[in-house]
């Protein structure tokens, strides 16, 4: 997985506060989550949740990095309209003239 991807997957649990809701919120399957969190704490070589059996939390380093990451994903968002040219999309009122027996 990538890192973007691993960045997105980490911010939507910490917004889900679970791996499930993550999981729902993106499509993905449960354990495809846990890979990811896993490869980011490992790429990372930081603790980003504290995990019981009720509840998923962010720690001090985890919190800081949401922060982070949530900007970062933010940027990269609005690049990419900006680049694909959200304002060349067609808006606005369209009017057809016919005739009648159209």
């Amino acid at each position: 997985m990538d890192r973007l991807q691993e960045m997105r997957v980490f911010v939507a649990v910490a917004d889900a506060g679970s791996f499930v809701g993550a999981a729902r919120k993106l499509v993905i399957s449960p354990p495809a989550v846990t890979r990811a969190v896993a490869a980011l704490e490992a790429r990372l070589a930081v603790q980003l949740f504290q995990r019981t059996t009720r509840a998923v939390r962010l720690t001090e380093p985890g919190a800081r990095f949401v922060e982070t990451a949530r900007h970062l994903l933010l940027e990269l968002d609005t690049a990419e309209k900006e680049l694909v040219g959200e304002a060349g999309d067609v808006a606005g009122i369209l009017m057809i003239s016919a005739s009648v027996t159209f």
